[in-house]
């Protein structure tokens, strides 16, 4: 039975979607176009508040490999949905995914 807990990732999806949309809230697609320091700036502190709550998350929910690909799949998708570019979603979902691997060792 324990099978069956690792594929339900409802609870999961909903969190990544909720990063997801906080990002979107904070950073719009439209922000995507700017290249000056503050947006970079903007950026990288927002990243690093959604790569904390991640962790936290990953933390008490105890996962492995299988749910972490499973969060940065559903969190990029959702980045897409939200209009931001193929590149721009890749990147951020990398960061956090990357963040996510380091801290499980």
């Amino acid at each position: 039975m324990a099978l069956f807990g690792l594929l339900n990732t409802e609870e999961l999806e909903q969190f990544a979607t909720s990063l997801a949309m906080d990002l979107g809230r904070r950073f719009p697609p439209a922000s995507e176009a700017r290249t000056d320091p503050g947006a970079k700036h903007q950026i990288k502190v927002i990243l690093e508040g959604l790569a904390a709550r991640a962790i936290r998350y990953q933390s008490d929910q105890k996962f492995g490999v299988y749910k972490t690909a499973k969060l940065g799949n559903v969190f990029k998708w959702k980045l897409k949905e939200l209009g931001y570019s193929d590149d721009f979603a890749e990147r951020v979902t990398k960061d956090i995914v990357t963040r996510l691997a380091v801290n499980r060792r």
